[in-house]
């Protein structure tokens, strides 16, 4: 099994461990486990700290180079994700651009999805998740 974080367990698993459910941290913790994040959750990370919705304690390349030494994979956008993203329905309570290639990225690598966010298991027909 292989997996995928989404964007706020990547800050909760580098700055809060305590945030993390024990399901989240024995996955990301787990050497022997596959861990993904793609680059989008970078970008909205980097967009939330622009408009002042987030703040940081480290730099977006410092986050990224912590999680590579940790062994968490940084996955590029693939145009497979974006027709991917095509496929996923649009729900008119979940909107985000960015939870939604979360979404297809984890459809088309058949990833199960790290999140605490109660919107992702409204696609339980086509992804799993846990938290």
């Amino acid at each position: 099994m292989a997996y995928l974080l989404d964007t706020h367990v990547i800050l909760w698993a580098l700055d809060e461990e305590n945030r993390l459910s024990s399901t989240a941290k024995n996955i990301i913790t787990n050497i022997n486990v596959a861990c993904f994040v793609s680059i989008i959750s970078f970008f909205e990370i980097t967009i939330k700290k622009k408009i002042g919705k987030l703040e940081l304690t480290k730099s977006i390349n410092a986050y990224i180079t912590e999680i590579e030494r940790i062994g968490i994979i940084l996955l590029p956008i693939k145009k497979e994700y974006l027709d991917s993203y095509d496929q996923i329905s649009l729900l008119s309570n979940h909107r985000d651009p960015f939870d939604r290639l979360i979404l297809a990225t984890a459809f088309s690598e058949k990833f199960i999805i790290i999140s605490a966010d109660e919107k992702f298991y409204e696609y339980t027909d086509i992804i799993e998740v846990v938290w």
